[in-house]
């Protein structure tokens, strides 16, 4: 094997957490009167939303974390004052930082040992946020759903980072929170898959595509040799 692929959003930045939940956490840490269901609902709604939303292509995660959460407020009709969403966003961005550092501690052990990338459903600001997180120099390959225009689970998205990184399927794995949009079509191409099985919103019906299951992203050290 000789190259990592991995997915960025519920894996490197929450260990597993998909966002959904990531989002609903501090929802109740804050006690903010929604139903779950009303927030779901919401959730998909702003994603969607921020998909199309430009204005995001050079924001930083910060940013991006304050778009988030405004506009699912908005989308609920739940008012807060400015300085309380803040203090919300400012909890999150510290939990996500701590959780990255302690996936750039893993990821600077395989560095030179595999080339590494990394694909992502993501605004257009993938690069800024690895950056902005001391990522970018780890990743040779960094691919962006809205910057190439193909979004997972389209393989294509795997095929690029394969591209640009000029490896074979049958040399790399695959890393990912999310079964549908990462470990199967990952699998259909051919790479070795790797899921990252969190507290996500959803259960998949089978696991059969992936070929390992780990529980935090630190695990993947038990499974990849160390050469």
């Amino acid at each position: 094997m000789k190259a990592i692929l991995f997915d960025f959003g519920g894996t490197i930045d929450t260990d597993g957490v998909h966002w959904s939940e990531k989002f609903w956490e501090y929802y109740q840490r804050y006690r903010i009167p929604v139903a779950k269901e009303r927030f779901e609902q919401a959730f998909v709604t702003s994603e969607t939303e921020l998909g199309e939303d430009e204005s995001l292509r050079q924001a930083t995660f910060y940013a991006t974390l304050v778009k988030q959460f405004n506009l699912q407020f908005a989308i609920l009709g739940v008012r807060l004052d400015p300085g309380d969403v803040l203090k919300i966003v400012n909890s999150c961005y510290a939990d996500v930082g701590k959780t990255i550092a302690g996936a750039r501690k893993m990821l600077q052990e395989l560095t030179g040992r595999y080339r590494m990338g990394v694909v992502s459903n993501f605004y257009g600001n993938l690069d800024i946020v690895c950056k902005e997180f001391g990522l970018d120099g780890l990743f040779e390959a960094r691919v962006d759903s809205v910057v190439v225009g193909v979004k997972k689970p389209d393989p294509r998205i795997f095929r690029i980072a394969l591209e640009r990184l000029a490896e074979e399927a049958k040399n790399t794995y695959v890393v990912g929170d999310s079964y549908d949009r990462d470990i199967v079509p990952a699998r259909q191409i051919g790479c070795t898959t790797i899921w990252l099985q969190g507290r996500s919103w959803t259960t998949p019906v089978s696991t059969e595509a992936a070929d390992f299951t780990i529980q935090k992203l630190n695990d993947i050290m038990t499974i990849i040799p160390r050469g």
